[in-house]
C-alpha cells in the first residue's frame, strides 16, 4: 500500500469500526474446553491473544473518538510480541512447545505472587488469604520452574537470559524487520523514553513549546488504526491450525466476507502510516524548514 496523509482521523475510525464488527462475526471467539486446551497451551495462548487483540482495537476506536487515540501505541507492543511468538511456537512440536509454555507460565505467576509478598508483607498476605507456610513453598516452586526453563534455553539455545528476547524470537521467525520497525519504537509508549518526549515536544527556538501538537496526536492515532488490524490479521494467520480446539470458529457466510472485504478494501485505499513523521525532522516536500517548528 502506498502512503498517504491526507486521511483524517474519523473516517480511519469509521472504516476500522466496519471492518472490526465484520471480523468480529467471521472469527468467533467463544469458550474452550479444559480437556481440549490444557494438552495443548498454545490453544488456550491463541484464544486470549485474538480476544484481547480484538479488545485493543475496541479500546483503539474508543479512546480516537474521545481524542486520545495517540495512547493507542501502546498496544502496539503487546501485538507484536504475540505475533512473533506465535509464529515461533506454532510449529514446534508440541511437548517442546508444551514445555515451553508450562515453565514459563509458572515462572511469570510465582513471580508475580512473591513480589507482592515482598511488597505488602506476610500479615496483608494472610489478609488476602494466603498462608505462609503456602507463600514459603512457591520459593521452591520457583526455583523448579526457573531449572526446567534454564534445561529449555539450553535445548533451543538462546542465550543471556531466562526467557528469550524478543529479538531472538523474531530472528527464528525471519521477522527481524519488523521487529526493529516496531519493537523499541512502540515500548517507548510503555517506558519512559527520552526520546518520546522529546518528539512530542513541538515548538519554534525562543517561542512557546507545546508537549500536546493536535497534529501530531492525530498522526499517532492514525498508526495506531493502520498497524492493529494489521497485527492482529497477521496473528490470527499464525494461530488458524489452533482454531478447532481453540474455541475459535470461522464462520463462513457470503454478506460477512464481502463486509470484510469492503472494509479491508478501505483501509488498504487509506494506505500506510510510517513510524516516524518527516516533520519530526524538520523536513517538508520542498526540503528541511528555515525555521524550525520542532525542538
Amino acid at each position: 500500500m502506498a502512503v498517504n496523509e491526507n486521511v483524517d482521523v474519523e473516517a480511519r475510525v469509521a472504516a476500522v469500526e466496519v471492518w472490526i464488527a465484520a471480523t468480529k462475526q467471521a472469527l468467533i471467539i467463544g469458550d474452550l474446553t479444559w480437556d481440549a486446551a490444557w494438552p495443548d497451551l498454545r490453544r488456550i495462548a491463541v484464544n486470549y491473544i485474538l480476544r484481547r487483540q480484538l479488545e485493543a482495537l475496541d479500546a483503539t476506536v474508543v479512546l480516537a473518538k474521545v481524542g486520545l487515540g495517540h495512547l493507542a501505541v501502546g498496544f502496539v507492543r503487546p501485538a507484536l510480541d504475540e505475533l512473533l511468538w506465535m509464529l515461533w511456537v506454532k510449529d514446534l512440536p508440541q511437548q517442546d512447545a508444551q514445555n515451553l509454555l508450562m515453565a514459563m507460565g509458572r515462572s511469570h505467576g510465582i513471580r508475580s505472587l512473591l513480589a507482592q509478598r515482598a511488597y505488602v508483607g506476610d500479615a496483608v498476605m494472610q489478609e488476602l488469604w494466603y498462608p505462609v507456610t503456602f507463600l514459603d513453598a512457591q520459593d521452591q516452586q520457583l526455583t523448579r520452574a526457573n531449572a526446567e526453563l534454564a534445561k529449555i534455553r539450553e535445548q533451543f539455545n538462546w542465550s543471556g537470559r531466562t526467557l528469550p528476547s524478543a529479538s531472538w524470537v523474531a530472528k527464528q521467525t525471519g521477522h527481524e524487520d519488523l521487529y526493529e520497525y516496531l519493537h523499541a519504537a512502540a515500548s517507548r509508549a510503555l517506558h519512559f523514553s527520552m526520546g518520546e518526549v522529546l518528539r512530542n515536544s513541538w515548538g519554534e527556538p525562543g517561542g512557546k513549546l507545546v508537549t500536546l501538537q493536535p497534529e501530531f496526536r492525530e498522526y499517532r492515532t492514525n498508526f495506531a488504526l493502520y498497524q492493529l488490524p494489521f497485527l492482529f490479521l497477521e496473528t490470527a494467520d499464525a494461530c488458524q491450525k489452533f482454531f478447532e480446539h481453540a474455541g475459535v470458529t470461522g464462520r463462513e457466510d457470503e454478506i460477512v466476507e464481502k463486509q470484510i472485504l469492503a472494509a479491508a478494501q478501505a483501509l488498504g485505499e487509506f494506505g500506510r502510516v510510517p513510524l516516524v513523521h518527516a516533520h519530526e525532522w524538520n523536513l517538508t516536500p520542498n526540503g528541511p524548514l528555515r525555521h524550525t517548528e520542532k525542538n
